[in-house]
């Protein structure tokens, strides 16, 4: 449920790359706060913590992620991590992407979030508020029709973002992988 706590552990404060970067063990944060975090500004911290409260620790999570891939008919997609950040064994290729844009978009929370541009929560630290900035070019560069996606960077993959629009009463996806301008390519 959105009004859900999640415990920010030292687990998840431990990340790598991107992150919310202004979480505090032993505090929690509201869940749809953390899926702001995790799709907003790809906060691998959110990732690890939302991880730990749905299954408990990491591991169960991975676990899960890789079933529900199966699931989905993902062929070349193996998660090993809950944030996809670059290591051995965590992989995946546009057609799977592809198809886990079209899953993401059936949820209504998430695709609304993903459209998002930027927002405000209730959060506890000084102020009482954090302000989220989506980072996905497209939608900060203000493209008509956009609704999201995702957005990543790891060194062996490069950038790569899964763009969906709406155009004329269709919704569509393009998947980029490796791609140094995004905005010249779409």
């Amino acid at each position: 449920r959105p009004s859900e706590k999640v415990p920010i552990t030292p687990e998840a404060l431990a990340y790598e790359g991107s992150g919310v970067g202004v979480l505090s063990a032993g505090r929690e944060v509201k869940l749809e706060t953390m899926l702001n975090g995790l799709l907003l500004v790809s906060g691998n911290d959110a990732a690890i913590a939302l991880a730990q409260h749905d299954a408990r620790t990491v591991p169960r999570f991975v676990a899960r992620m890789n079933k529900r891939a199966r699931r989905l008919g993902l062929r070349c997609t193996h998660f090993t991590t809950p944030h996809g950040l670059q290591d051995r064994g965590n992989y995946s290729c546009a057609r799977d992407l592809a198809e886990l844009a079209r899953a993401d978009l059936a949820n209504r929370r998430v695709a609304r979030i993903a459209a998002t541009d930027h927002g405000r929560f209730r959060f506890p630290i000084r102020g009482g508020f954090l302000d989220l900035y989506n980072n996905n070019p497209f939608i900060r560069a203000g493209a008509e029709g956009i609704t999201g996606l995702k957005t990543g960077y790891t060194g062996a993959a490069g950038r790569c973002y899964v763009i969906t629009a709406r155009r004329g009463g269709r919704h569509l996806g393009v998947v980029l992988l490796h791609s140094p301008k995004p905005l010249d390519q779409v």
